[in-house]
């Protein structure tokens, strides 16, 4: 299938569009189930809790319905919803208090953090893995490497400096990092 017909890249009618704007239920329903899978692997990738995700998609659906009105191109609707499911969950965790973070980062040189996400693709057990992380390091690292960001994108999500975000990133793989070394029943033989 290819990404223009799934997850966020699926096109949606100006009509279905403008009847789900105007409070159509069936509309509503078939954008729904059209973006519904998109939207909770978004949430479960940043959250890392499906029960949380599962509310979090509801609460992005009912912000997008209330907000369709604002979509001016029914192409870009796809993109627009990916936007708004990322805010959601970006401003759940704004909302929740901070955890401090004592990890004492490896001594890995800089340029080698773009490669040191490589391992992550062969581990079975990602969920496990991701758990190592707080709520801040997996934000970062999920839009870096699950959605695509850049540091720079990712700093004005969360409205922090592009060193800020680079720096987490490059704790957040040194933990895992760590934690695979430490415990090599994760991967895959």
């Amino acid at each position: 299938m290819s990404k223009e017909n799934s997850g966020f890249g699926q096109v949606t009618d100006e009509m279905t569009l403008a009847a789900a704007a105007s409070g159509q239920l069936r509309a509503q329903k078939i954008i729904f189930e059209r973006y519904k899978n998109a939207v909770l692997r978004t949430l479960i990738g940043l959250c890392h809790d499906r029960d949380l995700a599962r509310d979090l998609a509801q609460d992005a659906f009912l912000q997008a319905f209330s907000k369709l009105h604002q979509v001016r191109n029914y192409r870009a609707f796809g993109g627009w919803l990916k936007q708004l499911t990322i805010r959601t969950a970006l401003s759940y965790f704004r909302a929740q208090p901070p955890v401090s973070d004592t990890f004492q980062e490896d001594t890995i040189e800089s340029e080698q953090w773009s490669t040191q996400a490589d391992w992550l693709i062969q581990l079975r057990d990602i969920e496990t893995l991701i758990a190592q992380l707080n709520n801040q390091e997996r934000l970062t690292v999920w839009l870096y490497l699950g959605e695509g960001y850049n540091h720079e994108e990712i700093a004005e999500l969360l409205d922090e400096q592009a060193a800020t975000v680079r720096k987490r990133y490059q704790r957040a793989l040194a933990k895992l990092h760590d934690f695979l070394t430490n415990n090599e029943v994760l991967h895959d033989h």
